[in-house]
């Protein structure tokens, strides 16, 4: 499939003809270089824009919108791309072709723009207390998930991770800002992303390429220019920083051990192929490095698994084990890191590998929605559009050699370890 560029009112626009499906996905990606200061805000908006409009000011008159233009489903949510934060829009439409109403397109988009430009202002703000009734709940969440061992250890863990790389954000509230949330603070933030922010345009579907065209100049003429040239992406390595080791007691549970890696190589589109790949063999699944080793022959752990984050730059591998083996099972993780940098690994399980993401990379295009998330984040991340036929031939080339070449440069980050602090 082919992304098409547009340029409409100075406005980035991409279209990608997908005829597999009758709904059309519209999306409106604003991306800015993202400030820690300012990622409760900004994750704020994401709920405050899409729960009402000055239009349709409560739930139910919301609804009914949705309802009216045949079940639309709309959605919001903040993310970063290392230090790229993006507020990233999305509404799912059934294309006017499949309906006999010919205006379905034209007034979801309506929709899609009422949410966004048009929200639901005191005096010429958001409401005050739209603002503490977010603060209250994210407090609450936030308390709440103190009490679910798996989620808080992971945040802990995320958190000690990210302030280790400076080139990191992240995109949940943050405790230690709630102070300076306030209705002057959120409004500033809003006004900054209508106004300041990079946008691009993304639409996929089955539609007219010409008449979606008009439909854009029409009703986003009164979008300012603004400058939209690329962000640099970051990614920073310091081989001389010193690893970050963090361990936290609890009364009672199983260990969970974390650790996290400094990437010391170039983000580009053929290291995420290798480091997919590693990824995969190491902690990826059921007959990976690690869970045959750690969960299988010396049963040091009751789950373990590697998560190599393309968008981030990110590895990192999660084990739950007694408090009595952790060491064991830390060591034999480091063991199996050292085996596949000296070459150790099998080319049955490295074809086995690239067999896998072969197939989720199939399956992916059976989802518009997913396929154009992917090249979402390819244009944002490589500057690039996401083409299957290339990427299968792409993973096909990648050789053993290759990600062991890669790997020798990954080097622990961050150790967290959520442990029993019983005698």
């Amino acid at each position: 499939m082919k992304i098409v560029k547009r340029k409409i009112n100075n406005l980035e626009v991409y279209y990608m003809h997908y005829k597999k499906f009758k709904t059309i996905d519209i999306s409106f990606i604003y991306s800015n270089e993202a400030i820690p200061e300012e990622v409760n805000e900004r994750v704020f908006l994401s709920e405050i824009l899409t729960d009402t409009s000055k239009k349709y000011n409560n739930h139910e008159k919301l609804n009914l919108a949705t309802n009216d233009l045949y079940g639309l489903s709309h959605v919001c949510q903040y993310n970063n791309i290392g230090n790229i934060g993006l507020m990233m829009f999305f509404i799912k439409v059934v294309g006017d072709k499949y309906l006999g109403d010919e205006n379905n397109l034209s007034k979801s988009l309506d929709f899609l723009l009422e949410l966004i430009y048009n929200p639901k202002l005191y005096k010429g703000k958001i409401p005050k207390k739209t603002v503490d009734e977010l603060i209250e709940q994210n407090e609450e969440l936030l308390l709440s998930i103190k009490q679910n061992k798996n989620v808080y250890s992971y945040v802990e863990f995320m958190k000690n991770y990210i302030n280790n790389n400076p080139h990191l954000n992240l995109s949940f509230p943050v405790t230690e800002y709630f102070s300076s949330i306030s209705q002057d603070s959120v409004t500033k933030v809003y006004n900054k992303l209508i106004n300041e922010d990079n946008l691009k345009i993304f639409i996929a579907g089955d539609f007219d390429f010409d008449k979606m065209d008009e439909m854009i100049e029409n009703k986003l003429a009164f979008i300012d220019k603004r400058d939209n040239s690329p962000i640099d992406l970051n990614y920073v390595f310091n081989p001389t920083k010193q690893v970050k080791e963090v361990v936290e007691e609890t009364s009672t549970g199983q260990t969970r051990v974390f650790l996290g890696y400094d990437l010391g190589f170039e983000s580009n589109k053929k290291n995420a192929m290798i480091m997919a790949i590693f990824d995969e063999l190491f902690g990826g699944y059921e007959k990976s490095m690690l869970f045959s080793s750690i969960r299988e022959k010396l049963n040091l752990s009751y789950y373990v698994y590697s998560k190599y984050s393309q968008s981030n730059h990110l590895f990192y591998i999660v084990l739950e084990t007694d408090k009595e083996n952790y060491n064991k099972a830390l060591n034999e993780v480091k063991r199996q890191l050292e085996l596949c940098k000296n070459g150790e690994i099998s080319e049955v399980l490295f074809n086995q590998a690239k067999e896998n993401l072969i197939k989720k990379l199939e399956i992916l295009v059976d989802s518009q929605t997913r396929f154009m998330m992917n090249n979402i984040i390819e244009f944002i991340q490589f500057n690039q559009a996401f083409d299957l036929t290339k990427s299968i031939k792409d993973f096909q080339k990648i050789s053993l050699k290759d990600v062991t070449d890669l790997i020798k440069n990954i080097n622990l980050d961050t150790v967290y370890i959520y442990t029993n602090g019983d005698k």
